[in-house]
């Protein structure tokens, strides 16, 4: 079981050096690396025979991901050579880069080659985004993800209706660059009340809404803060009953401007959970009325705070 330790001052760039399965010798990499990095890091050489460095992405990203390091670098022997992998992080997410070293070099050049790489993927991760592939002359992810948001909460009115159960669903296209993101989005919330009693009749009324979005984001570390204008198109689907036993329903439709904002914390690569809250103003107030008097009134402005689940594609 690999386990890393992270008890190092969050200032200095942590690089751990893990010996996977097959990992040539070289007992001088983390002392080169240590003398190659433009800036000072600690660096850590953790065993770990056990992993298959084909397939040992994953845990590096979950170790980027939580903090633990700033990268983390694997080496592969292949033919003719050796693969350099490192998982850096990228704003939000880990990503895992490769560089081949020719095994013709020999022993003491592989070692220096092998330390200058990686000391230039670290500067180069912790350099403006937009200066890594130039620097590294090495492929990286496409700046942009897709996200679907899933969101359960509650939707508080200041007038009859009171306090309702809300979910939505999202799906946005987002563009990284450095700690920003911009994300258009679109999506749905299903909204409904429960039984509004009345002197003369009782209703229940259920949102059915469109959302339009553009999410700006700000990634902080262990934290994105975001923010998002947005403008829904809301179906109010209403049904009441006199106290004389009348039925009927009927269907509206009404605009809102609305603005929110929240936070995000990453628990896996692909995976966010975090708390979103806004205020919608209604363009058009509408008010639900039983033999000319109101039933109920939904006002102008509403909130909303939900739970979100954030998945990256």
């Amino acid at each position: 079981m690999l386990v890393v330790l992270a008890h190092v001052a969050h200032a200095e760039p942590r690089i751990v050096l893990v010996e996977t399965r097959g990992a040539p010798s070289l007992p001088t990499l983390a002392t080169q690396v240590d003398m190659y990095a433009s800036r000072r890091a600690s660096v850590h050489v953790v065993a770990a025979s056990d992993a298959d460095p084909m397939t040992f992405a994953d845990r590096a990203a979950q170790i980027v991901a939580t903090g633990d390091a700033t990268i983390v670098v694997w080496i592969a022997p292949v033919d003719q050579g050796f693969l350099v992998f490192v998982a850096g992080g990228r704003p939000g997410r880990a990503l895992v880069e490769r560089v081949h070293v020719d095994a013709s070099l020999g022993p003491a050049e592989i070692e220096r080659t092998v330390a200058l790489k990686i000391a230039g993927i670290l500067d180069a991760l912790l350099a403006p985004r937009a200066a890594v592939q130039s620097l590294l002359d090495i492929d990286v992810e496409p700046e942009r993800e897709w996200r679907i948001e899933i969101v359960a909460g509650v939707s508080r009115d200041w007038h009859e209706r009171g306090v309702d159960g809300r979910a939505a669903l999202s799906l946005s296209h987002a563009w990284l660059r450095d700690r920003w993101s911009l994300a258009p989005l679109v999506g749905g919330y299903w909204q409904p009340s429960g039984v509004i009693v009345a002197s003369v009749g009782q209703a229940s009324i259920t949102d059915l809404g469109g959302v339009a979005a553009v999410e700006g984001g700000v990634d902080l570390g262990p934290i994105t803060v975001l923010l998002r204008p947005r403008f829904a198109a809301t179906a109010l689907f209403a049904r009441g009953a006199s106290k004389d036993g009348r039925h009927g329903d009927t269907t509206v439709f009404a605009p809102y401007l609305g603005i929110e904002g929240g936070i995000r914390r990453r628990v896996a690569d692909t995976l966010q959970v975090g708390l979103v809250m806004g205020s919608d103003f209604a363009l058009v107030h509408h008010e639900f009325l039983i033999d000319g008097k109101t039933v109920v009134d939904l006002g102008r402005v509403r909130l909303h705070v939900g739970v979100s689940l954030t998945v990256s594609l």
